[in-house]
Protein backbone atom coordinates (compact mmCIF):
# COMPACT_ATOMS: atom_id res chain seq x y z
CA UNK A 1 0.00 0.00 0.00
CA UNK A 2 3.16 2.17 -0.44
CA UNK A 3 3.02 3.23 -3.76
CA UNK A 4 -0.86 3.80 -3.60
CA UNK A 5 0.26 6.87 -1.07
CA UNK A 6 2.74 8.56 -4.08
CA UNK A 7 0.05 10.36 -5.67
CA UNK A 8 -1.14 12.02 -2.22
CA UNK A 9 2.38 12.97 -1.27
CA UNK A 10 1.35 15.86 -3.66
CA UNK A 11 -1.00 17.56 -1.33
CA UNK A 12 2.09 18.35 0.94
CA UNK A 13 3.97 20.41 -1.09
CA UNK A 14 4.34 23.96 -0.96
CA UNK A 15 6.64 24.97 -4.27
CA UNK A 16 5.57 26.97 -6.94
CA UNK A 17 4.34 26.35 -10.46
CA UNK A 18 4.02 28.01 -13.88
CA UNK A 19 2.03 26.80 -16.94
CA UNK A 20 2.84 26.80 -20.29
CA UNK A 21 0.35 27.79 -22.13
CA UNK A 22 -1.97 31.09 -22.23
CA UNK A 23 -4.77 28.49 -22.21
CA UNK A 24 -4.98 26.17 -19.48
CA UNK A 25 -6.69 23.27 -20.36
CA UNK A 26 -9.45 23.02 -17.62
CA UNK A 27 -9.68 26.68 -16.86
CA UNK A 28 -12.71 27.73 -15.84
CA UNK A 29 -13.70 24.26 -15.54
CA UNK A 30 -15.67 22.74 -12.73
CA UNK A 31 -15.13 18.66 -13.51
CA UNK A 32 -12.60 16.64 -14.99
CA UNK A 33 -11.91 13.01 -16.19
CA UNK A 34 -9.80 10.54 -18.22
CA UNK A 35 -6.58 8.68 -17.39
CA UNK A 36 -2.78 9.13 -15.94
CA UNK A 37 0.03 7.01 -16.41
CA UNK A 38 2.93 7.99 -13.02
CA UNK A 39 6.32 7.39 -13.31
CA UNK A 40 8.82 7.51 -10.84
CA UNK A 41 12.71 7.37 -12.34
CA UNK A 42 15.80 6.96 -9.38
CA UNK A 43 18.60 9.11 -9.08
CA UNK A 44 20.64 7.64 -11.82
CA UNK A 45 17.01 8.25 -14.65
CA UNK A 46 16.08 4.09 -14.41
CA UNK A 47 12.51 4.30 -13.99
CA UNK A 48 11.68 2.36 -10.30
CA UNK A 49 7.62 2.14 -10.76
CA UNK A 50 5.38 3.02 -13.14
CA UNK A 51 1.40 2.77 -12.74
CA UNK A 52 -1.49 3.73 -14.81
CA UNK A 53 -5.67 4.55 -14.21
CA UNK A 54 -8.68 6.43 -14.26
CA UNK A 55 -9.50 9.76 -12.13
CA UNK A 56 -12.29 12.31 -11.79
CA UNK A 57 -12.76 15.16 -9.89
CA UNK A 58 -15.07 18.17 -9.30
CA UNK A 59 -13.52 21.64 -8.31
CA UNK A 60 -12.03 21.79 -5.69
CA UNK A 61 -12.89 19.35 -3.29
CA UNK A 62 -13.70 16.08 -4.73
CA UNK A 63 -10.68 13.58 -6.77
CA UNK A 64 -10.55 9.74 -7.35
CA UNK A 65 -7.83 8.18 -8.49
CA UNK A 66 -8.41 4.89 -9.88
CA UNK A 67 -4.90 2.84 -10.28
CA UNK A 68 -5.63 0.08 -12.96
CA UNK A 69 -1.94 -1.20 -13.43
CA UNK A 70 0.21 -2.84 -11.80
CA UNK A 71 -2.01 -2.79 -8.61
CA UNK A 72 -5.99 -2.54 -8.70
CA UNK A 73 -6.29 0.45 -6.27
CA UNK A 74 -8.19 3.14 -5.60
CA UNK A 75 -7.76 6.59 -3.85
CA UNK A 76 -10.88 9.27 -3.07
CA UNK A 77 -10.79 12.30 -1.61
CA UNK A 78 -14.04 14.56 -0.47
CA UNK A 79 -14.80 17.36 2.16
CA UNK A 80 -15.88 14.76 4.76
CA UNK A 81 -12.91 11.88 4.08
CA UNK A 82 -10.20 10.13 2.36
CA UNK A 83 -10.56 6.88 1.27
CA UNK A 84 -7.94 4.41 0.41
CA UNK A 85 -8.80 1.05 -0.85
CA UNK A 86 -6.35 -1.61 -2.17
CA UNK A 87 -8.37 -3.61 -3.68
CA UNK A 88 -5.90 -6.93 -4.40
CA UNK A 89 -5.44 -6.83 -0.72
CA UNK A 90 -9.16 -6.22 0.32
CA UNK A 91 -8.10 -3.40 2.65
CA UNK A 92 -9.47 -0.20 3.13
CA UNK A 93 -8.32 2.65 5.08
CA UNK A 94 -10.40 6.04 6.16
CA UNK A 95 -8.50 8.94 7.28
CA UNK A 96 -9.27 12.55 7.74
CA UNK A 97 -10.12 14.61 4.74
CA UNK A 98 -7.06 17.26 3.61
CA UNK A 99 -7.79 20.34 2.41
CA UNK A 100 -7.75 19.91 -0.95
CA UNK A 101 -8.46 23.90 -1.49
CA UNK A 102 -5.33 24.72 -0.56
CA UNK A 103 -3.19 21.83 -1.52
CA UNK A 104 -1.44 21.95 -4.57
CA UNK A 105 -2.71 18.94 -5.94
CA UNK A 106 -5.88 21.76 -7.11
CA UNK A 107 -2.88 23.69 -9.40
CA UNK A 108 -4.29 20.93 -12.35
CA UNK A 109 -7.77 23.46 -12.54
CA UNK A 110 -5.40 26.56 -12.97
CA UNK A 111 -1.82 25.60 -13.31
CA UNK A 112 -0.93 27.54 -10.86
CA UNK A 113 -0.70 27.62 -6.84
CA UNK A 114 -1.61 31.49 -6.18
CA UNK A 115 -4.50 30.19 -3.80
CA UNK A 116 -1.95 28.78 -1.64
CA UNK A 117 -1.91 30.51 1.92
CA UNK A 118 0.80 33.26 1.89
CA UNK A 119 2.82 31.82 4.29
CA UNK A 120 3.26 28.71 3.27
CA UNK A 121 4.51 29.73 -0.06
CA UNK A 122 7.00 31.99 1.72
CA UNK A 123 8.21 29.52 3.73
CA UNK A 124 9.84 27.04 1.02
CA UNK A 125 9.26 24.25 3.15
CA UNK A 126 8.76 20.83 1.67
CA UNK A 127 7.33 18.14 3.86
CA UNK A 128 9.29 14.73 3.85
CA UNK A 129 12.01 16.93 1.88
CA UNK A 130 9.59 16.67 -1.53
CA UNK A 131 10.44 19.75 -3.76
CA UNK A 132 10.37 21.17 -7.36
CA UNK A 133 6.80 20.86 -8.27
CA UNK A 134 5.70 22.01 -11.88
CA UNK A 135 2.92 22.05 -13.50
CA UNK A 136 2.38 22.06 -17.58
CA UNK A 137 0.69 21.25 -20.07
CA UNK A 138 2.01 20.29 -23.28
CA UNK A 139 -1.39 20.71 -25.25
CA UNK A 140 -5.29 21.28 -24.71
CA UNK A 141 -5.77 17.74 -23.55
CA UNK A 142 -2.69 16.67 -20.97
CA UNK A 143 -1.20 18.33 -17.86
CA UNK A 144 1.92 16.84 -16.17
CA UNK A 145 2.44 17.16 -12.97
CA UNK A 146 6.73 16.46 -11.77
CA UNK A 147 7.82 16.46 -8.49
CA UNK A 148 11.45 15.40 -6.93
CA UNK A 149 12.01 13.56 -3.10
CA UNK A 150 14.40 13.97 -0.57
CA UNK A 151 16.37 10.49 -2.31
CA UNK A 152 16.77 12.48 -5.71
CA UNK A 153 13.71 10.30 -7.24
CA UNK A 154 11.55 12.39 -9.83
CA UNK A 155 7.68 11.41 -9.86
CA UNK A 156 5.67 12.63 -13.27
CA UNK A 157 2.35 12.21 -13.37
CA UNK A 158 0.85 12.67 -17.31
CA UNK A 159 -3.03 13.37 -17.38
CA UNK A 160 -4.83 13.07 -20.26
CA UNK A 161 -7.91 14.79 -20.07
CA UNK A 162 -11.53 13.25 -21.56
CA UNK A 163 -13.53 16.01 -23.49
CA UNK A 164 -17.18 15.72 -22.65
CA UNK A 165 -16.80 13.41 -19.66
CA UNK A 166 -19.37 13.61 -17.19
CA UNK A 167 -17.95 13.83 -13.49
CA UNK A 168 -21.36 13.49 -10.86
CA UNK A 169 -21.18 13.62 -7.22
CA UNK A 170 -22.06 10.02 -6.85
CA UNK A 171 -18.88 9.17 -8.67
CA UNK A 172 -16.89 9.78 -5.17
CA UNK A 173 -19.16 7.60 -3.13
CA UNK A 174 -17.56 4.46 -1.96
CA UNK A 175 -19.36 1.48 -1.40
CA UNK A 176 -17.65 -1.04 -0.02
CA UNK A 177 -17.74 -4.65 -0.32
CA UNK A 178 -18.49 -7.73 2.26
CA UNK A 179 -15.60 -9.16 3.19
CA UNK A 180 -13.00 -6.54 3.07
CA UNK A 181 -10.82 -5.52 5.70
CA UNK A 182 -11.69 -1.95 7.26
CA UNK A 183 -9.56 0.29 9.43
CA UNK A 184 -10.84 3.96 10.88
CA UNK A 185 -8.08 5.95 11.09
CA UNK A 186 -10.11 9.09 11.06
CA UNK A 187 -9.68 12.10 13.95
CA UNK A 188 -12.39 10.80 15.62
CA UNK A 189 -12.24 7.11 16.18
CA UNK A 190 -8.66 7.55 17.65
CA UNK A 191 -10.24 9.60 19.87
CA UNK A 192 -7.59 12.38 18.82
CA UNK A 193 -8.47 16.11 20.32
CA UNK A 194 -9.44 18.84 18.65
CA UNK A 195 -11.39 17.49 15.88
CA UNK A 196 -14.51 19.03 14.31
CA UNK A 197 -17.03 17.37 13.32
Amino acid sequence: MTKLLSLWLIITLTPTAQATEDTWPLEGQSRASGTFRQTVTDINGAVAFSSTGRFAALKPHHFRWEIESPDRQLLVATPEAFWQWDKDLDVVILRDAPDIADLPISAIWTGTLHDLPPSDAASGHLSDGLKNLSVRSPDENTIIVLFEDSLGQDTLFEFTLETGGVVTPSAFAVNLPDGVDFYDETSRSLGRAGVTE
